[in-house]
């Protein structure tokens, strides 16, 4: 984690390429990354806020193979530690790739969100991500345009809305 906050930023891309490789998907080498020192947070910091855009993707790279897993509990603590605003953060870029990548992670948060009966949808609204959401709309790439416009569609649009309500009726309702 130390190497993560080095003043040089090629130091600071490799680490986070060498932590991507580490994880390699599996749960045990994420636990390892992810519950033991405040690697993630630093990792999630730098997706966030590094001025050097190659650090940055590779500290997407990390999350997005995190939750690509699929595993809720870590997608969670992932979204508890700030993942949804900076993913917003890169999500308009010039890089299709990053790009992809981060509209893939937040699909999947927004996903879970709505599994877990979680407000996810809320958290990338306050952070602007809908609007960053709308200019992908204008993007260059079909596939891009595609993705944005799906999940402006699915999370948040008028009937978006009302299918959230419906499901939180539901869960009001049951008898527990």
């Amino acid at each position: 984690p130390i190497l993560l906050d080095h003043h040089k930023k090629n130091i600071r891309k490799e680490t986070c390429n060498a932590l991507f490789k580490f994880i390699d998907g599996s749960l045990e080498r994420i636990g390892c990354i992810m519950f033991t020192d405040t690697t993630m947070e630093k990792v999630i910091h730098l997706l966030n806020s590094d001025h050097y855009w190659l650090v940055r993707m590779e500290c997407l790279k990390i999350v997005w193979k995190m939750i690509e897993t699929g595993h809720r509990y870590l997608i969670m603590s992932l979204v508890d530690r700030g993942s949804i605003e900076a993913i917003c953060s890169v999500v308009v870029c010039s890089d299709e790739d990053m790009t992809m990548m981060a509209l893939i992670a937040l699909e999947s948060i927004l996903k879970l969100g709505i599994a877990e009966i979680r407000d996810y949808a809320a958290r990338v609204f306050e952070c602007e991500g809908t609007a960053k959401l709308e200019l992908l709309q204008e993007h260059k790439s079909e596939n891009v345009y595609r993705k944005a416009k799906n999940l402006i569609t699915k999370y948040f649009s008028e009937s978006a809305e009302n299918d959230g309500n419906d499901i939180f009726e539901r869960f009001q309702n049951l008898d527990l």
